[in-house]
């Protein structure tokens, strides 16, 4: 299984934070958003980002755990920023 096949609240419930239960993008059907193909735009996922609570931490579990996709209003390459 590859973390596309993953829903993102899966992935979210694999760190041990107490508070990815606030996560703004918590439940969003559009996992195609969170892990766009390097032509796309993720606007949609900055904009759930925006206004997140946990931004910051978010970002911060990407580059720790080497994550891919959009955490934190960036998109992420096993752990390195590659778009903002």
């Amino acid at each position: 299984m590859t973390t596309t096949d993953l829903a993102l609240t899966e992935l979210l419930t694999l760190s041990d934070s107490g508070q990815w239960h606030r996560a703004a993008c918590r439940g969003d059907p559009n996992h195609e958003a969170w892990f766009p193909y390097p032509s796309q735009d993720f606007d949609y996922a900055r904009r759930i980002c925006a206004g997140c609570p946990l931004l910051a931490g978010c970002t911060e579990y990407a580059a720790q755990t080497g994550q891919s996709g959009v955490w934190g209003g960036r998109e992420y390459d096993r752990g390195r920023v590659i778009r903002e």
